[in-house]
């Protein structure tokens, strides 16, 4: 990519729009130069898009803020995919050989793209990862020149509801008037950006506690194994909050400032601004959280991978900030949890990003990226007119021209004033000049 555009990245979540901007160097290694963040309000729920115009208003507000940091215009973006109906499913492709021939790069493309059109019923096939290759039914790790008769790869599918895309083109192109730089799911992308090879390959459970979903990701063998998405999250336990008698604001505010899991020593016992019983509020919080955990738990023994993850469980999200939620999830789980941190081989720059979990999943997807976002506006090429020839000149100048009706007025009426003091040489040139003019109209027109 060329050094003087740069590549960007745009989430849409349900609580927050987060728009970034980075540049690439030739090593891969991203400098961020702008972020912005907008609210979601109503237009998003469980990740998905509800409000089209609404969400279209607010990416075009976004992405104007991020131009007037970075001083130029954003032609287009790269999307995240996520939502409540996202999950991961296993899929199978089979070839025959004689034996003699051995597997080749364009073979397991032809099989990729096989698998990329594979859409199961009411679903859209979002992405094809992490293939598994085995050759005459043994695993191989790089089968290119290994010889076999059958080759079998088994793809990660990841699938999800039309109208994560077709709402997200809606809002971004059609009505933001934007370009789609290309589609990243989420999720992956925010596993790249935060685990360790050592993880994936020791097996841990990727939870990212969002505020309209929360979605469980198994890495096992540097694999994914499983995702699922559970649609609760953070909003969920802010409008459980609201039925004590907050405002959407006032319960947010409180759940992050006095909210917490699990008990405290030394704690205050009321709120002092709303007379509200404190036990009470944290008693509402952990209902709803005990909810969500018991569901992550549950997909994690779904997965079949419950008692392979030797690395435990990592968090990371804006709703996994929520204080006492580590020690919380870990006693209830029996597995070890800890804070997701970013790799900084990455990203060289913008700590305190890094270190806001919200951010994760829009800083992940630059990662991907790999088109210059740059609107490139070519200046407008200057209109040369042509030099008029004689008749045209004759035509501009209202003295010299006579229309046609006025020359059948001066055949009618030769007492006409003009016709009066003009000389017969004059009265000559004058139907010669008309001639000409209608001889030049008609050929206008031929043409």
């Amino acid at each position: 990519m060329d050094q003087t555009g740069f590549i960007a990245s745009i989430d849409i979540g349900t609580s927050k729009i987060i728009g970034v901007v980075g540049r690439k160097n030739e090593e891969g290694v991203t400098t961020i130069i702008a972020s912005e963040n907008l609210p979601s309000d109503s237009c998003v729920r469980y990740g998905v898009i509800y409000n089209i115009d609404e969400a279209a208003g607010k990416v075009r507000k976004l992405i104007n803020l991020l131009e007037n940091k970075i001083g130029k215009k954003i032609g287009q973006l790269y999307v995240s995919i996520a939502g409540k109906s996202l999950r991961a499913i296993e899929h199978t492709e089979t070839r025959t050989l004689d034996g003699k021939q051995a597997v080749q790069f364009v073979l397991l493309d032809e099989m990729k793209q096989k698998a990329k059109q594979n859409k199961p019923e009411f679903f859209t096939n979002y992405s094809v990862l992490y293939p598994e290759y085995y050759l005459d039914g043994k695993l191989e790790e790089d089968p290119i020149d290994k010889l076999a008769t059958k080759v079998e790869v088994r793809y990660r599918l990841i699938i999800g509801r039309p109208n994560i895309k077709n709402n997200l083109q809606k809002s971004i192109m059609s009505k933001a008037g934007l370009g789609i730089a290309g589609f990243v799911v989420g999720p992956v992308a925010t596993a790249t950006l935060i685990l360790d090879a050592e993880d994936k390959d020791a097996g841990c459970a990727l939870v990212d506690f969002g505020a309209g979903t929360t979605t469980v990701s198994i890495y096992k063998d540097n694999l994914l194994r499983y995702m699922s998405v559970i649609p609760f999250g953070g909003r969920t336990v802010t409008k459980d909050l609201q039925e004590l008698g907050f405002n959407q604001e006032a319960a947010e505010s409180y759940k992050i400032r006095y909210g917490r899991l699990g008990k405290v020593k030394g704690e205050k016992s009321s709120i002092k601004e709303s007379d509200i019983d404190l036990r009470e509020l944290n008693k509402v919080i952990q209902l709803r959280e005990d909810e969500i955990i018991q569901n992550v738990i549950h997909q994690i023994k779904e997965s079949g991978f419950a008692d392979k993850l030797d690395a435990g469980i990592i968090i990371t999200g804006g709703a996994s900030q929520m204080k006492g939620l580590e020690e919380y999830l870990a006693e209830k789980s029996g597995m070890k949890v800890r804070m997701a941190v970013v790799k900084r081989v990455y990203i060289n720059n913008a700590s305190e990003l890094l270190q806001n979990p919200s951010y994760t999943q829009a800083l992940s997807m630059l990662l991907f990226g790999n088109e210059n976002c740059e609107k490139i506006e070519k200046p407008a090429e200057p209109v040369i007119q042509p030099k008029p020839g004689p008749i045209e000149q004759k035509a501009q100048n209202p003295e010299t021209t006579t229309s046609s009706k006025d020359n059948f007025k001066n055949k009618k009426n030769p007492k006409n004033k003009k016709e009066k003091q003009a000389g017969p040489l004059f009265r000559l040139f004058e139907k010669v000049s008309n001639f000409g003019g209608t001889m030049f109209d008609e050929d206008e027109d031929d043409k």
